[in-house]
């Protein structure tokens, strides 16, 4: 906009004329433009008429000129004047008067009354108020908006469970009724069984519209609520989706307890215990601040999560020392965990040959034996346990000797292959129908604890020998177990790239300890 005086324009009652001629307006308007101040804002404002179309360019001119927004309300309803359509522009600050349209900055103004000629108007009553539509809000269809329907309920069967204690924790006990009188329905009811995810929801009238359960994630039984009121059930794939996830964290208070905080369900901490059994002793080896890194499944149903699946890789940090398994699928479906170089991480023997035991005494050459009273080399572990706790072999082999045997008692030894033997000494009977030359297998029950022998109390000698030397079975390196195909390891090396390039990823996260979650995954 032009400064000189002679471009400035002011809007009072006096230069109408000017701005007519100056635009060129042919057509007369009976316009009312009051100035007022501070003073009179409160006073009522005077009714005049004019023609719609031409307030339309007058206020089109009026924001031309200066290209100053305008602001419409709607003006509150006084004795006087009930009905006024107002334009204002209340938010500039500038007073000064030498400057273009400065009454606009101070000075309200009212277009009051306006009616055409062909008897449309345009009334606002200030006075009356919106209210709230009576009926619910109409969708594009044209039919009122239905509720919507519950949510899912999700339940996990336990051992102890029968069908009438699963549909009660469901809330839809009364519908086990129905269902049971269709034979097809009451039959594929019947395969629910332990670990089995069953999945409710209800419909508006909280009656049973749909029922989905699986037990092997690949195939799923449905049963449906049709319109005729009556139910309807069919086995359907692909109703539970999996989906990867990841997680890593310190342990600072419990494997399982920072585990869970991580999002981690117990039963993918468990997968990681097994998996990494062989080289860790997770009932004396673990330490504060080692560092666990997880790549496992999750499986989804419409959207929620119902369960954790598979273990798919792992990292364990302990006391410095790093610990990597991959699983590998043969091609019989059988799964193993490997590392990623491709050796099999189940070794050929267990460490422990009791669930958890606590070594009372540990392999020492220089030992002073309790009950002789002289120093005489302890060649293997001794494991304290009740009388009659369970034995297991800690590797395949044949039953080389069974029977008393010294101090040893009750005794069996096993020779495995390679040159390995191990010796199960102090038991107190022997596991039914084993005999010198029978086969067993890492984990078969061989005997229980006891005392035979020249024990002070009931406990497990367990000694662990490679050509008939003695080591220590606790921190010997022990052989794996098999090895892979030069085909399948060139198969598991194809497969493992992209859960191993995870790890290294998740690594780095954990060196720089900051935990990650697995809600990261999907």
């Amino acid at each position: 906009m032009s400064s000189k005086p002679e471009n400035n324009i002011f809007l009072k009652e006096n230069n109408w004329s000017e701005i007519e001629s100056k635009f060129n307006l042919h057509h007369k308007m009976q316009i009312v433009i009051r100035e007022t101040t501070t003073e009179n804002r409160t006073k009522n404002h005077t009714s005049h008429s004019v023609w719609l179309p031409r307030l339309t360019i007058a206020t089109l001119l009026i924001a031309a000129l200066g290209n100053i927004p305008a602001q419409s309300f709607l003006q509150n309803s006084s004795k006087n004047s009930a009905h006024a359509f107002a334009l204002t522009n209340d938010s500039f600050q500038d007073q000064n008067p030498k400057k273009p349209f400065a009454a606009l900055n101070s000075t309200p103004y009212a277009i009051s009354n306006y009616k055409s000629t062909l008897n449309t108007s345009l009334v606002v009553d200030s006075a009356s108020k919106l209210t709230l539509p009576n009926h619910a809000i109409e969708t594009y269809e044209g039919n009122n908006q239905k509720k919507t329907t519950g949510k899912w309920i999700t339940y996990h069967v336990k051992s102890y469970d029968n069908l009438t204690n699963v549909f009660h924790k469901l809330g839809h006990q009364v519908a086990l009724k129905t269902l049971s009188q269709d034979n097809a329905i009451a039959k594929a009811l019947e395969k629910i069984t332990k670990n089995t995810i069953v999945r409710a929801t209800a419909n508006n009238d909280n009656q049973l519209s749909q029922l989905v359960f699986s037990f092997n994630n690949d195939k799923s039984y449905q049963i449906i609520l049709g319109e005729s009121g009556e139910y309807s059930g069919s086995w359907q794939p692909n109703l539970f989706e999996i989906r990867q996830a990841r997680a890593s964290f310190s342990i600072r208070n419990g494997l399982f307890f920072d585990g869970r905080k991580s999002g981690i369900a117990d039963s993918i901490i468990k997968q990681i215990v097994k998996v990494f059994d062989w080289d860790i002793d997770f009932s004396h080896d673990i330490r504060v601040n080692d560092e666990v890194t997880a790549v496992f499944e999750e499986l989804y149903h419409d959207g929620d999560k119902v369960n954790s699946g598979n273990l798919l890789a792992a990292e364990f940090i302990n006391n410095g020392r790093i610990f990597r398994a991959v699983q590998y699928a043969f091609k019989d479906g059988k799964t193993d965990f490997f590392t990623p170089e491709g050796q099999e991480m189940k070794k050929a023997f267990i460490r422990t040959p009791i669930a958890h035991a606590r070594v009372s005494s540990h392999f020492n050459p220089g030992r002073f034996h309790p009950v002789l009273h002289k120093f005489r080399a302890h060649k293997g572990t001794d494991f304290a346990a009740r009388r009659g706790t369970k034995i297991m072999a800690t590797g395949n082999g044949v039953i080389k000797s069974l029977g008393r045997k010294g101090g040893y008692g009750r005794t069996i030894v096993i020779q495995h292959k390679d040159g390995y033997t191990t010796l199960y000494a102090h038991m107190t009977r022997y596991n039914k129908g084993l005999k010198v030359g029978q086969k067993v297998y890492q984990g078969d029950t061989i005997g229980y604890v006891g005392s035979s022998g020249l024990a002070t109390g009931p406990h497990l000698h367990y000694e662990f020998r490679k050509n008939n030397k003695a080591m220590d079975s606790m921190s010997a390196l022990l052989p794996h177990s098999m090895s892979l195909t030069s085909t399948e390891l060139q198969d598991f090396r194809n497969k493992a790239v992209n859960l191993v390039l995870q790890l290294n990823v998740l690594h780095r996260f954990v060196k720089a300890k900051i935990d990650i979650s697995s809600n990261i995954g999907g």
